[in-house]
């Protein structure tokens, strides 16, 4: 009992502080965010811009309630709760249901499903806005739905508790079903990128093509961290290994942090779009004074000097060829 404890404190602990390291991570791409969705030359629409600052300011919000329900449950139990009836332990064992520990629960639950809802929308995206690709996924996002409510039903009754019981029972067919839709919702977009890529290498240029085809840009649009400490996060869990609470606590930020990521990115013009998937499958050649740099339509050509929309700027001349024909499209 005194090693689950030790290992429970010292879990807590170490997830709390990596939790808070990530907090400011967090905040740093919302201001980000907010920066870019502010500037003039914001390519978005208005709907959008007004989307992507309310789904980014409530992830904050979310994260926010997470991270300050556990430094005061942390708190009580190390500061207050060391003198109470029980100690440390008589604080776990009573104090783990507390409602405030049920809201915070209940923040990531929201946070978890905000972000796998914009992972499913990009899987749509980029498998270039077929259903058929988002079927399964959506169904296994709805059942994962359903296991979260009775989980923290369970949870937030009287000597509840996430890691014991009952719960667990739901928890952990609850998190598998999550981790599983990360994990394939990562592998089909990362598939897809990597034959896309040589589509956009040739269109775009090895250069200029690099925003869109590098491994972090995939990692990051496909969320592979998320899912990654997911499995870390669900192998103690379902085993009932204490060291669950820390992997759980830094996943926890993951799932705020990684549609984060995909946000910023959407909102600076670097993430792949509607445009940039249907452009780099199309048979366009761009030629410069004569010379070819690109098998794209409408792509911005960014480096050579300011292209936009085919459009040649910097007293260069731009020739289109379409399916054979050629035609000028003018200079600046």
């Amino acid at each position: 009992m005194a090693s689950a404890l030790s290992q429970f404190e010292h879990s807590f602990y170490i997830g709390s502080y990596m939790s808070g390291i990530l907090y400011g991570v967090n905040l740093v791409m919302y201001f980000l965010t907010l920066q870019g969705l502010l500037r003039k030359n914001n390519h978005n629409s208005a709907r959008s811009r007004k989307f992507f600052a309310i789904y980014s300011t409530i992830l904050l919000l979310l994260l926010t309630v997470d991270i300050s329900v556990n430094a005061v449950w942390g708190e009580l139990m190390w500061i207050n709760g060391r003198n109470g009836p029980g100690g440390v332990p008589g604080f776990i064992a009573t104090q783990t249901s507390a409602w405030y520990q049920t809201m915070g629960s209940t923040s990531v639950v929201c946070m978890i499903f905000m972000g796998d809802a914009l992972l499913l929308y990009r899987l749509y995206i980029i498998y270039g806005s077929r259903y058929i690709v988002i079927t399964f996924p959506v169904l296994a996002y709805l059942a994962a739905f359903s296991l979260a409510i009775i989980e923290l039903v369970l949870a937030g009754k009287p000597g509840g508790n996430f890691f014991h019981g009952k719960t667990i029972n739901f928890g952990t067919p609850y998190y598998t079903i999550t981790i599983a839709l990360n994990i394939i919702i990562t592998v089909l977009i990362v598939s897809r990128l990597l034959k896309l890529g040589k589509a956009v290498a040739r269109a775009l240029g090895r250069d200029s093509a690099r925003m869109y085809t590098s491994v972090a840009s995939m990692l990051i649009e496909s969320a592979a961290p998320y899912s990654f400490v997911g499995i870390m996060f669900l192998i103690p869990y379902a085993l009932g290994n204490p060291i669950a609470i820390s992997f759980g606590q830094v996943w926890a930020k993951l799932t705020c942090i990684a549609p984060q990521l995909i946000v910023l990115r959407v909102v600076t013009g670097r993430a792949w779009g509607r445009e940039v998937i249907t452009q780099a499958q199309s048979n366009v050649e761009f030629l410069v004074n004569g010379r070819p740099v690109a098998h794209a339509s409408g792509i911005e050509l960014q480096s050579h000097g300011g292209y936009s929309h085919g459009t040649a700027t910097l007293g260069e001349t731009a020739t289109e060829k379409w399916n054979g024909s050629t035609k000028s499209l003018g200079s600046s």
